[in-house]
């Protein structure tokens, strides 16, 4: 009796926790959209950010407790945001110095067997070295290379501290350096 009063009270709380929710998102999301889209440059990211913002708001408990919760949302937003602007900085960086390597090769159009051979066997070599490490430390090195998740997104899927993370990653690469010498 106590458990099925427990969950009547939980669903309670739910239902009006997304209430709550609903009534942020009509009054506030036209002002956060113009908002993020004034950050962004691009709408349809603007509405993306907005979404995980509002996605993020519901899993904070006792949201209606908050002292400016309207604030709360808008910093949510823009650090999402700024997450999101540093993963296509990373991505642009990435794919500008691809583009220099190759024309300083001479190699605009597709790699040589050889180098295709070479950069075979340097992946190899760096999986190799990642099953080296311990786990969470291979895990947190992949959610940033390859999902490109900021340290503080990491830190909750491994619910582990930012500055954790922070030495897994430094931890990986060191590794990988040396293997790969």
């Amino acid at each position: 009796m106590v458990r099925e009063h427990d969950r009547q009270r939980a669903l309670k709380s739910k239902q009006a926790s997304d209430l709550f929710i609903q009534k942020l998102f009509k009054d506030h999301n036209t002002g956060l959209l113009k908002f993020l889209t004034r950050k962004l440059a691009d709408p349809e990211e603007a509405e993306d950010v907005a979404q995980t913002a509002y996605e993020k708001m519901l899993g904070v408990s006792e949201l209606e407790k908050l002292d400016n919760v309207k604030s709360y949302l808008y910093q949510t937003a823009l650090n999402l945001a700024i997450d999101r602007m540093r993963r296509q900085q990373r991505g642009s960086n990435y794919q500008q110095l691809m583009k220099e390597t190759m024309e300083q090769t001479g190699d605009v159009h597709s790699p040589s067997p050889e180098r295709l051979l070479a950069s075979r066997q340097k992946l190899k070599c760096a999986q190799l070295a990642l099953k080296e490490l311990p786990e969470s430390c291979q895990r947190a090195f992949l959610l940033h290379r390859t999902q490109h998740l900021s340290y503080r997104e990491i830190s909750e899927v491994l619910e582990v501290s930012v500055s954790m993370v922070e030495k897994h990653i430094i931890q990986a690469l060191k590794h990988l350096r040396k293997k790969l010498k």
